[in-house]
């Protein structure tokens, strides 16, 4: 019995719409809906060679989140066909498509398609504002239509080359971190809880771990508060001119195995 999988890390949802728009698209029924992002355990996922698996991951600085890569690596694809999909915010994409479609091939996994698709950017929101749209949504549905006939084909995948180069782009982080105003802070614990990388204090929940924090944005989404926010000079001037470098629009890119 065929199974459709939905594996993402996705931390303000973005990615995850993506992958369910895919998977929609596709019409099978999905067994698993796994977010990497809640510290979901890769200790028991199993797959089949007649499964499909959709992975989704964002793209932060060129490269797929650490988190991310390493649970990944964990799985064994058993000859499962796998979909890889990165999602990023209007600059580009770098290696990560690359690196996600490797991880993938590595660990047992058929390519049956890849793509790269924009959401809103998570730190400098203006840049690829409202994305994906509903110009990305027919896209995504074209993607997971086409991904779905060629699995239905059967056969040997041919393969897929992406973008990108090895070794990959090196990844050093991102300078600018979410703040908290304490005024607004009522200590629900809602950040602590949802924290991907757990960079945020239980007890003094208006503090952040710089070191652990990878600017992801989830604290900003889930505060009920509006407490959580980037802001300060450092980062009107980092806002300002990314969006006059990264605003014009670019649109998907996607393959399928022939």
């Amino acid at each position: 019995m065929r199974r459709l999988t939905c594996l993402f890390f996705s931390a303000t949802y973005t990615t995850q719409r993506c992958v369910e728009a895919i998977a929609e698209s596709m019409n099978m029924p999905v067994s698993r809906m796994i977010n990497l992002t809640d510290h979901s355990s890769m200790e028991y996922v199993d797959f089949r060679e007649e499964d499909v698996v959709i992975v989704g991951v964002p793209v932060y600085g060129g490269r797929i989140p650490e988190k991310a890569s390493k649970a990944l690596r964990q799985l064994n694809g058993l000859g499962a066909s796998a979909v890889g999909v990165v999602v990023y915010g209007n600059r580009d994409y770098d290696d990560a498509l690359l690196e996600l479609t490797g991880i993938l091939k590595d660990t047992g996994f058929r390519l049956l398609g890849a793509g790269a698709f924009i959401g809103q950017h998570s730190i400098f929101p203006k840049v690829g504002a409202g994305r994906p749209d509903d110009a990305d949504m027919e896209e995504l549905g074209e993607f997971g239509d086409e991904c779905k006939a060629r699995f239905l084909k059967g056969g040997e995948y041919g393969l897929i080359q992406v973008k990108g180069k090895e070794p990959y782009k090196k990844y050093s982080g991102v300078p600018l971190h979410p703040e908290c105003d304490a005024s607004k802070c009522k200590s629900c614990g809602i950040c602590v809880k949802m924290c991907p990388v757990r960079a945020i204090n239980a007890k003094q929940p208006e503090k952040t771990d710089l070191v652990k924090c990878i600017s992801c944005g989830r604290c900003i989404y889930v505060c009920s508060q509006n407490a959580r926010m980037y802001s300060g000079l450092k980062y009107s001037l980092a806002n300002k001119m990314f969006v006059a470098s990264y605003s014009k629009r670019k649109e998907p890119e996607w393959q399928v195995a022939k």
